[in-house]
C-alpha cells in the first residue's frame, strides 16, 4: 500500500510538473504574441483570419512594410520642411517690403513736415511783407506793387485788412488793378 501511495504521489508530482511546464510555455507564448515580438501577433492574426470559421471574428491587419512607411513619412516631412522654408522666405520678403514701405513713409512724413514748415515760414514772411505795405502810404505802396507780378500782388493783398488793400488797389494803375480783380474773381468763383 505504501508502494501504491508512493507511486500515486510520484505520478501526481510528475503531472503537476508537466502542467507547470505547460503553463509556463503557454504563458511565454502568450507574452510573445501579446507584445508582438518579431511580428508574431500580426502573423498569428493573419493565419487565424484564414480559417473559415474564425474569418468573421478576426480581422487581419495588412502587413506593413515599416521601411516603406518610414520612407513615406520621411518624404512627407521633407515636403513639409520645404513648404515651411518657402513660407519663411515669403514672410521675410514681405517683412522687407514692409520695412521698405515704412522707411519710405518716414521719408515722406519728414519731407511733408519740412514742406509744412517752409509753408508756415512763407506765410509768416508774407504776413510781415503785407504789414509793411499796410503801414505805408497807399500811393507809395501802389507804385511799388505796380512793378511786381500780379500773383505776388494778390498774395500781399490777401494778408492785408480790407481797408488797406482796397486803398492800395485803388491807387494801382487801372490796367493792373483790373487784372488783379479778374484773378480774384476767378479764384472766388472756382469750386474747391
Amino acid at each position: 500500500m505504501q508502494n501504491q501511495d508512493t507511486q500515486v504521489k510520484k505520478r501526481s508530482k510528475k503531472i503537476l510538473i508537466i502542467l507547470i511546464v505547460l503553463l509556463l510555455i503557454i504563458s511565454g507564448a502568450a507574452a510573445i504574441v501579446y507584445f508582438n515580438v518579431g511580428g508574431s501577433q500580426t502573423y498569428i492574426t493573419n493565419q487565424l483570419a484564414k480559417i473559415p470559421i474564425l474569418k468573421g471574428l478576426i480581422s487581419s491587419k495588412p502587413v506593413q512594410d515599416k521601411d516603406a512607411e518610414i520612407a513615406k513619412l520621411t518624404n512627407e516631412l521633407k515636403l513639409k520642411e520645404e513648404q515651411i522654408a518657402n513660407y519663411e522666405a515669403k514672410l521675410k520678403e514681405k517683412e522687407d517690403q514692409i520695412n521698405a514701405l515704412k522707411a519710405e513713409l518716414d521719408k515722406m512724413q519728414n519731407e511733408n513736415s519740412i514742406l509744412k514748415q517752409q509753408s508756415q515760414n512763407r506765410q509768416t514772411n508774407l504776413k510781415d511783407i503785407a504789414s509793411y505795405y499796410q503801414n505805408m502810404d497807399p500811393q507809395n505802396a501802389a507804385q511799388i506793387l505796380n512793378n511786381m507780378s500780379d500773383e505776388d500782388v494778390i498774395k500781399i493783398l490777401s494778408y492785408m485788412n480790407k481797408d488797406s488793400a482796397s486803398k492800395i488797389l485803388e491807387s494801382l494803375k487801372a490796367e493792373k488793378a483790373a487784372k488783379i480783380t479778374n484773378i480774384l474773381l476767378k479764384n472766388a468763383t472756382m469750386i474747391p
